[in-house]
């Protein structure tokens, strides 16, 4: 191989160890920032750990999954629908008040 490529190689080695190094800093990161602001975060592992608790027939009369599935059967909110419709914006033609100096001063 030429000396390019073999740079290329070990650059591109470099940063997918940089990569693998700052990826979990990132995910840290973000979820920090979900968390400080009441957002909800679930990850892989999480959702893997909820679909083995609710395989388990064991775990049949669990509260966290009679909650999910009354949740399930609501409904979700949504933003309402509104029922007017926009006009487009049109100026009217008003006829001129000659008389309108008259009322004034008199």
């Amino acid at each position: 191989m030429s000396k390019d490529t073999n740079r290329i190689l070990e650059r591109i080695k470099l940063l997918e160890a940089e990569k693998a190094r700052l990826l979990p800093l990132r995910k840290e990161e973000i979820f920090k920032v979900l968390q400080s602001n009441g957002g909800l975060t679930l990850d892989n592992k999480l959702l893997a750990g909820l679909a083995i608790h609710a395989a388990n027939p064991a775990n049949s009369t669990s509260n966290i999954l009679r909650e999910l599935a009354m949740l399930g059967a609501s409904k979700i909110p949504s933003r309402a629908i509104k029922d007017t419709v926009k006009t487009p914006n049109t100026k009217l033609a008003l006829p001129p008040n000659t008389d309108q100096k008259e009322k004034a001063h008199g």
